[in-house]
């Protein structure tokens, strides 16, 4: 408003031929100017806080699922089920590659931890300096969780999942409904997410991805399936011999 108020003021003195347009235009641009970028900047840092607090609530989901450690039942994170699962001598997977594959997925749970809490970090450092953010920083921030969300679905739940339905699946009827608890929330955060990468995507931001990836691997669902296939299979074959 103080960049505003002069210049209605000094069009009446033009007007009247108190001051010299020659001599007052450039300052009435020079304020239009500024007020312009004033009110672009404005918008902008509204733009980048609220997306920022909605991301922030995102991370903090998908740490509480992913990464907190909980007691008892409770625990529903993926990585729990490389410590149940066992794998028979006679099994699909010898104990020896169990073992090496657990490793390997554990290693890259172990790095993934460590980036989410440094995106964590960074996340709440920008909405501390909104006033000083551009949009690259909010650009970078947004794009840097699609690829984080993407990369733990991939290499850690479904490499573990895909791991565990090669084990034997009978020790884990009790981590069932952890399971189905966790692929729940799972789905619902990735609903979340998708619906807030297609908002900042219509507001204008280019971000990489407007969709992130969905967990398609279920080993129990997947030993069901079988089941079923093997009891129709001896079905058929009751009928054919009858």
């Amino acid at each position: 408003m103080l960049l505003l108020a002069p210049q209605p003021a000094l069009l009446a003195l033009i007007l009247l031929n108190k001051v010299s347009l020659y001599y007052s235009a450039p300052v009435i641009t020079g304020l239009a100017v500024l007020w312009s970028w004033f009110d672009y900047s404005g918008k902008a840092q509204r733009r980048g806080s609220s997306v920022l607090r909605k991301l922030e609530r995102l991370v903090e989901d998908f740490g509480q699922l992913n990464f907190q450690k909980a007691t008892g039942p409770s625990d529903e994170r993926i990585v729990r089920l490389l410590d149940r699962v066992v794998f028979p001598v006679n099994g699909p997977v010898s104990s020896e590659l169990a073992s090496a594959a657990t490793e390997r997925i554990k290693d890259i749970y172990f790095t993934l931890e460590l980036w989410y809490f440094s995106m964590r970090q960074k996340v709440r450092l920008l909405l501390r300096r909104t006033s000083m953010m551009i949009e690259y920083d909010l650009l970078e921030v947004v794009n840097e969780f699609t690829d984080f969300y993407t990369e733990f679905v991939e290499k850690v739940a479904e490499g573990t999942l895909q791991l565990v339905g090669r084990g034997d699946m009978a020790g884990l009827e009790s981590e069932r409904e952890s399971f189905s608890t966790f692929k729940t929330r799972l789905s619902e955060l990735r609903g979340r997410t998708n619906a807030f990468l297609q908002a900042v995507h219509d507001d204008g931001l280019p971000i990489s991805e407007t969709k992130v990836r969905a967990l398609e691997t279920d080993p129990w669902l997947n030993l069901a399936r079988a089941s079923s296939e093997l009891q129709d299979a001896a079905g058929r074959q009751n009928k054919i011999l009858s």
